[in-house]
């Protein structure tokens, strides 16, 4: 199981660990390797965009003045932020998955985000997953975490 990744993931964090079967320990270890915080957290909207009006200008057609100008709302803002932070999480599990001695991988990804996440992934890194939970297991510690994978 040396060769084993665990790696638990939700929005604002990816954590990845090496499982350690060593002899001289009764149970498995887990050594954290990589801990991953997106760029582009998610966090209170009011912080990323402005409410000032006229920002955009409206149509010019009849009625509308020269200086007429729309809000901008941005309707699909939230979706897009959560569509580049998947995307960011999926190309750092590519990348740990990358070297050929990783020959397998279990990941908990939280639920929202666990079908597109997995979409997200290249065919070699979704090869080497062989146990996927649909759960945010982030905040869980790492002493339990293989109790979780092992239960299926």
């Amino acid at each position: 199981m040396k060769n084993t990744l665990v790696v638990v993931a939700d929005l604002g964090c990816l954590k990845a660990y090496r499982v350690n079967a060593n002899q001289h320990f009764s149970t498995p270890r887990l050594e954290l390797v990589d801990e991953f915080h997106p760029v582009d957290t998610p966090g209170r909207l009011v912080e990323k965009v402005s409410d000032l009006a006229g920002r955009f200008p409206r149509g010019g057609g009849p009625g509308n003045g020269a200086t007429a100008m729309s809000a901008g709302e941005r309707h699909n803002i939230v979706l897009e932020q959560r569509k580049r932070l998947v995307r960011q999480l999926a190309g750092r599990l590519n990348s740990l998955t990358a070297p050929p001695e990783i020959q397998r991988c279990f990941l908990a990804a939280s639920r929202e985000i666990n079908h597109p996440f997995l979409e997200e992934l290249d065919a070699r890194a979704r090869g080497k997953i062989h146990k996927n939970l649909p759960a945010d297991l982030t905040k869980v510690e790492k002493s339990e975490l293989l109790r979780h994978f092992q239960a299926e």
